[in-house]
């Protein structure tokens, strides 16, 4: 390979290179060009052959993006072929992204890991500028009664540290929240997060929410849904069930370990009132429990009527 490797330096964010590297062969045989793997979507190789007679060459063209990575950055092309000395040739790109704000991690998702309600949890991501002598960061829009945020001095001027903390009153659900910082670096003056976290009670309900999607109009419908112990072991009950979608009929079966919920009935006809404009049925399935944390919970139910 000529040049053995290549270090594009100093790049911007989604800025893009044309590259070529050639390949020979020095042997006595044909070589075979077999498979061409890259290591990230970034790297876009392109070779018009895929044999080389003994002392030919050809050019590989590379498209390179370096997209929304932040940092030194080493990317590879791996190229096999029937050599059987060197079957499999490594060619390396390197660059150094330049960032007017980098964070730490880089992904723009915070995920928190399953949280039962009352537990909490904080994810700390670092920020550092070099277009400011003194990085400043403040909260502008959060979930609030999901999360606080809690912006820290970092190991410089031009580092600051936030924290994002699980409030131990948060509401339990799945949530997938956007949080936005301002900050006094001209080109960012807004940093768009998103939280996704998952807080579950002492009971675990699943599916969270039921979707029969689209359906013909007094079409047969059944679907389960399973309640169970977020703790193994925790003693409880489903002591009754209540669906308020007309058609529809709920009923539990309960066992040691968890209680099935069984939805069962038809859809309801073209021209029913319950039927919205868009064709959509709501409803709620409601279930009471022995659980004294947790006497009652809900579950959004939905279709689709074909029309």
């Amino acid at each position: 390979l000529s040049p053995a490797q290549l270090d594009l330096g100093t790049m911007k964010q989604f800025e893009t290179r044309e590259l070529q590297v050639t390949i020979s062969n020095t042997g006595d045989e044909v070589l075979e060009i077999r498979d061409i793997e890259t290591t990230c979507g970034c790297t876009i190789p392109e070779l018009a052959v895929d044999e080389l007679a003994p002392g030919a060459s050809a050019v590989m063209d590379i498209h390179w993006n370096s997209k929304t990575f932040q940092g030194p950055q080493r990317k590879y092309i791996h190229i096999y072929t029937n050599d059987p000395v060197q079957g499999a040739l490594d060619f390396l790109i390197t660059a150094d992204i330049k960032v007017p704000l980098s964070m730490e991690p880089s992904q723009a998702m915070i995920r928190f890991r399953t949280l039962q309600v009352g537990e909490t949890q904080t994810m700390t991501y670092t920020f550092h500028s070099e277009e400011v002598p003194r990085l400043e960061l403040a909260p502008r829009s959060w979930p609030e009664s999901l999360l606080d945020i809690e912006v820290k001095p970092g190991s410089d001027p031009q580092t600051v540290l936030v924290e994002f903390v699980i409030r131990i009153d948060a509401p339990p659900g799945r949530h997938r929240e956007v949080i936005k910082l301002t900050s006094n670096v001209p080109a960012v003056p807004v940093v768009s997060l998103q939280a996704d976290v998952k807080l579950v009670s002492d009971l675990v309900v699943n599916p969270e929410r039921v979707n029969l999607r689209m359906v013909r109009p007094e079409q047969t419908l059944r679907t389960v849904v399973r309640v169970a112990p977020y703790r193994p072991g925790t003693s409880f009950e489903v002591t009754s069930v209540e669906i308020d979608i007309p058609g529809l009929i709920a009923s539990v079966q309960n066992s040691d370990s968890e209680s099935v919920i069984t939805l069962s009935g038809q859809s309801v006809a073209a021209d029913n009132e319950l039927v919205a404009a868009n064709g959509a049925v709501k409803g709620t399935l409601t279930i009471r429990t022995t659980l004294a944390s947790v006497p009652e919970t809900t579950v959004p139910v939905m279709y689709m009527v074909r029309r």
